[in-house]
């Protein structure tokens, strides 16, 4: 069908509800009624309350700072009209609020000349301390759009965690950078050795979307250290969370390609909060339990605040969910996915007429030692991933704290760390290979009159699955300071981050120790085994035909990796007004950094050999030295709007970097703010971004496995994968351009509307082709360039290139012989791919109050035009778009809320388009996949229990199963727009003093 048609089909549900949302009609009566919002505004200095409420409230506080020093806030917990909490917070405080413009507040002394509702603009340090996410402008406009996520929405969606709500939104893409996508092999590219959750804006990549704590970037994680683990922070210390979906290079540097996710943390708190939370999932699996405090206090001029959480994570197995369980996915309308490898095993002959293997026989599971004449033509079916899990057991520990002080009037400093443990452990696949079974081997049966077997084996009955277990560790560190000088803000920090992680993947098979208790080797001496003595291996069996002793040889193999990245910055910015200009005052921030990024992967393996082999890591560093710049133009202000003009500003940044290790990148961007009316405001920006090559993909070194892969006819054939750094990478390069709208209409209080377009543009991305369409290396035909067909068994040249390959050091070669290998893929990393992204954002939101209650209307939604790839420059630009492993084109999340007195309900619904399953043999339609959420919140507002806050919250309330996809590794699922979890029942209890 015509991509026209399609969208406008998929988008029917998502504009008809926006239609209705902005075509509601309410009583006149009803409009006129002053807004009631509920309010939570803990204790503290008066300057954090008039944020809050700014946050919360929806409106736009502007005040100087010197004039809110010293003073502070009751706090309040109530469903009350703002103004009427705007007045009490100014009670007794000397101060008068004013409102030039619907929405907008000025705080000042009533003494005070020159800030007037007249005059916005006329007084320089009216603007409040409030810097955007996208600006380093105070109380300035980015230019593109900012979607903030508060606690409260954190507390009404229902979610653990921070970068649950994060993955929930629909501009990001599940597909990498979360733990279900990394076991479930939907994750392909982000190499999340660690498990870590990240964002991935645009689907992109987490690579490309830059992740923030107030501001400031931490050590990379996984196993490029190319991205920011989300769960390293404690929910009670974030007190919302900032999406910039816009490129912003110019503003930050590296990374900002696809947007920036920034984490803004508490800074006062006076009292505690804590948080109990515990979780099951109906079917049964898995649980999880969250306990969370956080403490502060405030004083005249300084603060103090800490924050722990401590998470325990469940496993989900693939036998807990039936799409998962058999790798045969026939009863779903799928095909089988189980292999030749398999327990009892299958006699392999080779086909010349298709170059590979075939099973021809299947070994009988018997309870005695079979017979030549029991071994039958046919095939014993295996699954390779039985019983592995679809998501780890994590226990997580985090740890926040800051203290701040005021030296004198015009100066404050600040000290901040960040601590978090984590362990996860989870089942993976068994070991599988291909035996070669000789007459040397007591067992051996001359089946059809050969001199030697090949058996496809799996190792799950005799070893069991492979165990993986790891830990993280991560901490960071910052001391910075705040400087007022006149109408100028001076402010500076250093800090120092690092990551540690380990994953160790035990359970393996040896090849070495299989060989000799195969009897293919004569027996070690430098071994304490002995096959003659311990006995041999019989590859006859299923999983109780050998002893202790020879499982225990043989499956000694294990592998070890370490990975080790650091980050320290300094950075020095200025920010205030330049000059005067009839519509307002321009303003200047300009400043620099310096950076340096260290990056180490050591590995161990004993897949091999009789000790252990070392690989150690190519230790990579590099030094950033960085100077940017950014200024906002306000054209037509306040004091010389015209009809059909109230306001244009010019924004204009630029940063330039200089890297040691591949030279200098330069980036600007420059956006218009238009606004023709009071509450619709138009905007547009563009701007160049980038993203540096990590350490690992410039040092990495040269690694080989072997594996086995379907080629274009579907028979699978060994094969070595090579991977590794590639030291003449240069920066990806990307542009972005962006317009849209922004609708506060004043005739209905409480309605917004906005709308984004956006089109960024990805030019030499460093990508591995062949790894991130693994499954089709052999049968894609643009992935030609990346593969080498061999026949080692007939060209001498071909024999040599995979010898020289299997004696890499630290190579995964397996039992296969060197003369069984098909194809060599080569995977390293490359400047070559491109991809072009276009689409929309849109945001609709009401709030309104009904009776005695208030109603909470939002809907948001993503819709994808086009997401084209190109894998090399001579290959051809394809569209994935609404295909397996990418995008979709069209998400949608909408929610309805309700409060009354201590009451609250909310219900969320989440929609992901139809797309495609282009990888099986035959293409099918993967179908549309709706979800509801629903949380219901009840605290007391008197009596022994108040301040308590009991919820209750339900994900995917239907209990609806993921959409099936016939996945070629038998999981019947696509974890990038799907969860396994199914419907999960939370309780929650939070308590404030």
């Amino acid at each position: 069908m015509s991509g026209a048609r399609h969208y406008s089909r998929a988008l029917r549900p998502g504009l008809f509800l926006c239609v209705a949302l902005a075509g509601m009609t309410v009583p006149l009566s009803l409009a006129a009624q002053t807004q009631l919002i509920a309010f939570r505004i803990p204790p503290g200095k008066l300057d954090d309350a008039l944020r809050t409420y700014a946050l919360i409230s929806g409106r736009k506080i502007l005040f100087r700072a010197r004039d809110v020093r010293d003073l502070r806030f009751a706090g309040i917990d109530a469903t009350a009209n703002p103004e009427a909490v705007l007045t009490a917070m100014l009670a007794d405080t000397g101060l008068v609020a004013e409102h030039p413009s619907p929405g907008v507040v000025i705080v000042r002394r009533p003494t005070e000349t020159g800030v007037t509702s007249n005059s916005l603009s006329a007084e320089p340090v009216a603007s409040d301390d409030i810097v955007i996410t996208g600006t380093n402008i105070r109380g300035g406009e980015t230019g593109g759009p900012v979607r903030t996520l508060s606690r409260d929405d954190l507390a009404r969606s229902g979610k653990a965690t921070v970068a649950e709500l994060i993955a929930a939104q629909t501009a990001n893409f599940g597909g990498a950078g979360n733990p279900v996508a990394s076991l479930a092999g939907t994750d392909q590219t982000s190499l999340n050795f660690s498990l870590a959750s990240a964002a991935n804006l645009r689907g992109i990549g987490p690579d490309a979307t830059l992740t923030l704590f107030d501001g400031r970037r931490v050590a990379g994680s996984g196993g490029r250290g190319d991205f920011t683990d989300l769960s390293a922070i404690p929910s009670l210390a974030v007190d919302r969370v900032e999406i910039l979906t816009d490129g912003a290079s110019a503003i930050y540097g590296s990374d900002a390609v696809a947007g920036v996710v920034n984490l803004r943390l508490r800074h006062r708190f006076d009292g505690v909060e804590t948080r109990l939370r515990g979780s099951l999932a109906t079917r049964g699996e898995p649980w999880n339990a969250l306990g969370a405090i956080a403490a502060g206090k405030t004083w005249a001029n300084g603060s103090i605040i800490a924050a722990y959480d401590y998470e325990r994570r469940e496993r989900l197995s693939s036998a807990d969910r039936r799409y998962t369980a058999t790798g045969d996915l026939r009863p779903f309308g799928g095909s089988d996915r189980r292999t030749y490898y398999a327990s009892p095993g299958n006699i392999l002959t080779f086909n010349p007429a298709t170059g590979g293997y075939v099973p021809s026989f299947a070994i009988p599971a018997l309870n005695r030692q079979p017979v030549v004449a029991d071994i039958l033509p046919g095939q014993n079916p295996g699954n390779l991933y039985a019983m592995s899990d679809l998501s780890p057991r994590i226990e997580r520990h985090a740890l926040y704290g800051r203290v701040e002080q005021s030296l004198g009037d015009t100066l404050d400093a600040f000290i901040e760390a960040r601590f978090a443990h984590r362990a996860f452990d989870y089942v993976s696949p068994a070991s599988v290979t291909v035996l070669n079974v000789t007459p040397n081997n007591p067992f051996y049966l001359p089946v059809a009159g050969r001199p030697s077997t090949l058996i496809g084996y799996s190792f799950l009955g005799d070893l069991g699955p492979a165990e993986v277990v790891g830990k993280v560790s991560a901490l960071a560190l910052t001391a910075g300071f705040n400087w007022t000088a006149g109408d100028w803000t001076i402010d500076g920090y250093g800090s120092f981050a690092r990551e540690r992680s380990r994953d160790r993947s035990g359970n393996q098979l040896n090849s070495t120790a299989l060989a000799e208790a195969l009897g293919n080797t004569p027996d070690n001496p430098l071994t304490s085994y002995d096959p003659r003595r311990d006995g041999f291996f019989n590859p006859y069996g299923s999983g109780s035909a050998n002893p202790a002793a020879t499982l225990a040889f043989i499956g000694s193999g294990y592998a070890d990796a370490r990975r080790r990245s650091s980050l320290g910055e300094a950075l020095l910015r200025a920010e205030g007004p330049l000059l005067s200009l009839p519509g307002g005052d321009v303003r200047l921030a300009i400043g620099g950094s310096y950076r340096r990024e260290t990056f180490r992967s050591d590995a161990e393996n004993f897949y091999s050999g009789i000790t252990p082999t070392s690989t150690p890591g190519v230790p990579g560093a590099r030094n950033i030295v960085a100077e940017f710049a950014e200024l906002q133009v306000p054209i037509v202000g306040r004091s010389n709007a015209a009809a059909g003009l109230r306001k244009l500003t010019l924004v204009a940044a630029a940063r330039h970097e200089d890297y040691a290790d591949f030279g200098t990148t330069t980036n600007p961007k420059l956006g218009l703010i238009y606004s023709p009316a009071e509450g619709f405001t138009l905007r547009a920006s563009y701007g160049t971004s980038f993203r540096a090559p990590a350490l690992s993909e410039v040092n990495d070194r040269l690694r080989v496995v072997a594996t086995a892969l379907p080629d274009a006819s579907g028979r699978t054939i060994p094969v070595l994968f090579q991977s590794g750094g590639n030291p003449d990478l240069g920066p990806e390069q990307a542009n972005t351009i962006s317009g849209g709208f922004v609708l506060e209409s004043s005739a209905m209080k409480g309605l917004r509307f906005e709308v984004n377009l956006f089109r960024t543009r990805f030019d030499d991305r460093i990508a591995q082709p062949a790894l991130e369409d693994f499954s089709r290396a052999l049968s894609n035909p643009a992935l030609a360039t990346f593969v080498r067909q061999v026949s080692p068994a007939t060209n001498a040249d071909d024999l040599a290139a995979v010898i020289a390959l299997l004696n890499q050091p630290g190579a995964v070669v397996g039992s296969t012989p060197a003369t069984g290998y098909g194809a060599i893929v080569d995977g390293r990393f490359v400047n070559t791919a491109s991809l072009e992204v276009s689409g929309l954002d849109g945001d609709i939101s009401l709030t309104r109050p009904i009776g005695r209650g208030q109603l909470n209307l939002s809907l948001s939604a993503t819709w994808l035009f086009a997401y084209r790839q190109q894998l090399t420059p001579l290959s051809a630009s394809i569209d994935r778009l609404d295909t397996l492993g990418n995008p979709v084109s069209l998400k949608v999340r909408g929610s309805a809320g309700w409060s009354q007195g201590p009451w609250s309900a909310t219900v969320i619904g989440n929609f992901t388009d139809s797309y495609r399953d282009d990888v099986s043999a035959a293409p099918r339609r993967i179908a549309s996949f709706f979800t509801a959420d629903t949380t219901l919140a009840y605290a007391p507002p008197a009596g022994p229990l108040k301040g308590l806050r009991f919820s209750l919250a339900i994900e995917n309330l239907l209990d609806a199963d993921p959409p099936f996809v016939d996945r070629v590794n038998g999981f019947g699922f696509d974890a990038a727009s799907a969860s396994p979890f199914g419907r999960v029942v939370a309780l929650e209890l939070r308590h404030s003093w």
